[in-house]
């Protein structure tokens, strides 16, 4: 099925109409969906393939066999790993889109558990990895739509620490990760940061230390200190301090709306105090 083909079929989807969903063969659509899970039709990729995958995921249309394959199939090197490493090329639309699939899957493995629990480790085991591989930080992509693989991931990684198998002996590694995020050499403007606050909000709701959490943005703010030292106001400098300020300003609000880590909003302040450019 070529890409107008899928198109059309993925139209013909009414989704608050069960019949038109029943009567299609899902275990070839899904195929198809997944082959152009990264075109970059804006269209297709976001508004057709991943609006389709929400909602036959969330009500209960794809039965346990069909969202095991999607997952093992995105997990794969083809998709979530799809050159991995590469910057401003499409590959990131498939790496990107694999990623929320995935989460998809998780999600209601999260609450009915019917992957297998190899299938699942792997999920929360590649959470962190594509993370911490992925250096296209792209957005929105003019001509192309979003990407948003920081985004993306990050939703991924917080699905992932949400699940019963995650290891809490995995916090620092996940905290290492995003903080990986945050020094990217870009600087967001699309809400990255508060999605990377949620994995961070997960790993407390898991029962993470506080105090890991304290060191680790100390260390992150000591990072940032290091580069101002080495390069001075150079925009590599300027765009990690950006990123970092934008960070601990949503948590440090994401925390108190939530009230936890009380004690964290004075280490929170001094750090953004001394952030400051005068």
């Amino acid at each position: 099925m070529n890409a107008e083909q899928l198109k059309i079929a993925l139209k013909e989807l009414d989704l608050k109409k069960p019949e038109t969903i029943k009567s299609k063969d899902l275990d070839q659509l899904i195929i198809h969906m997944v082959e152009h899970i990264g075109s970059t039709d804006a269209e297709l990729r976001d508004k057709l393939i991943y609006t389709s995958f929400y909602y036959l995921t969330k009500n209960g249309y794809l039965n346990y066999q069909q969202m095991e394959y999607l997952i093992e199939t995105c997990l794969d090197q083809k998709h979530l790993f799809f050159g991995i490493g590469s910057k401003n090329d499409d590959s990131v639309f498939t790496r990107a889109f694999s990623s929320l699939v995935i989460t998809l899957i998780l999600n209601r493995d999260r609450i009915e558990r019917f992957l297998p629990e190899e299938t699942a480790l792997k999920a929360i085991e590649s959470s962190i990895l594509y993370l911490q591989k992925e250096e296209d930080a792209r957005g929105y992509v003019e001509e192309k739509g979003w990407a948003h693989s920081i985004a993306h991931g990050a939703d991924l990684l917080a699905e992932a620490v949400k699940h019963p198998l995650f290891d809490l002996a995995l916090a620092r590694e996940c905290l290492n990760t995003i903080g990986g995020c945050i020094l990217k050499e870009t600087a967001y403007a699309d809400e990255e940061d508060e999605r990377l606050i949620y994995a961070v909000i997960a790993l407390l709701e898991k029962g993470m230390d506080e105090n890991l959490l304290k060191e680790w943005i100390e260390n992150l703010s000591k990072s940032i200190t290091d580069i101002k030292n080495s390069t001075g106001y150079t925009p590599y400098f300027f765009r990690k301090n950006t990123n970092l300020r934008q960070f601990l300003k949503s948590l440090y609000f994401r925390l108190l709306f939530l009230d936890k880590g009380t004690p964290l909003h004075k280490d929170i302040e001094s750090i953004l105090k001394a952030s400051l450019i005068v």
